[in-house]
């Protein structure tokens, strides 16, 4: 493994969030001496990373994105992607390995978290919380999976805040998942004008022709439309 370890392993510690079951399957931090393969997970599986220090890149099927400290992306289901560090100053990452249960969530929150299958964005905010996960793995104190599972919690929660403007309420639990969609594809266009369709069908766990689709239910326009009209 291209990754220099410290006392981490598989762990699999179940924990609920919004009464939706998320097993936390492995994690690590490291050092990376060597570039990763490029890969994608399976079903359910939902990889966190969070850039510690060091420079390298992302490449996904879509794009490359420069690595630096407080950098954090997700890599979901069928995302491809390979990382690659600086020889001169190699990147260090901690990495979450969580795998979703498989049934569909009613939840708003959580429905959110499981349709955005990629994101890449700056989160220094978040390396608190990835470092004491790691810490408490580590120190393994009485009640440590207890510690973690509430831990990752409130990781999950404020992810999934990045991923929707606190400015717009969430929808009640009754509603669909493409309702939710929604939510997503507006802060995609907020935040990343120049974004293309494969990416933003990768941001909601969609096909390109379903996400078309979308959008003139929700806007009446296509993507080329929608995009010209963030521009303004």
């Amino acid at each position: 493994m291209p990754l220099c370890y410290n006392n981490l392993g598989d762990i699999m510690i179940t924990f609920k969030w919004n009464d939706f079951d998320f097993t936390l399957v492995h994690f690590g931090k490291g050092v990376f001496n060597e570039d990763m393969a490029g890969h994608s997970h399976a079903k359910n599986i939902y990889e966190l990373h969070y850039i510690i220090d060091g420079k390298g890149t992302l490449t996904t099927d879509t794009k490359i994105y420069n690595l630096s400290k407080g950098d954090f992306f997700v890599t979901g289901p069928n995302v491809y992607h390979q990382q690659s560090t600086d020889s001169k100053e190699p990147l260090t990452e901690i990495y979450l390995y969580l795998q979703a249960a498989e049934k569909k969530s009613s939840g708003a929150l959580v429905s959110s978290f499981l349709s955005t299958h990629f994101c890449f964005m700056k989160a220094p905010e978040l390396e608190i919380l990835f470092t004491e996960t790691v810490e408490e793995w580590g120190n393994k104190s009485f009640g440590y999976k207890s510690v973690i599972g509430a831990m990752m919690e409130i990781l999950l929660t404020k992810i999934t805040r990045l991923y929707v403007p606190e400015f717009i309420d969430m929808p009640d639990n009754d509603d669909t998942l493409n309702d939710r969609r929604f939510l997503i594809i507006e802060h995609a266009f907020i935040t990343n004008p120049d974004i293309t369709l494969t990416e933003l069908s990768e941001h909601i766990g969609l096909c390109e022709r379903q996400t078309q689709r979308l959008l003139m239910k929700y806007y009446g326009k296509t993507f080329r439309e929608k995009k010209k009209e963030s521009r303004k």
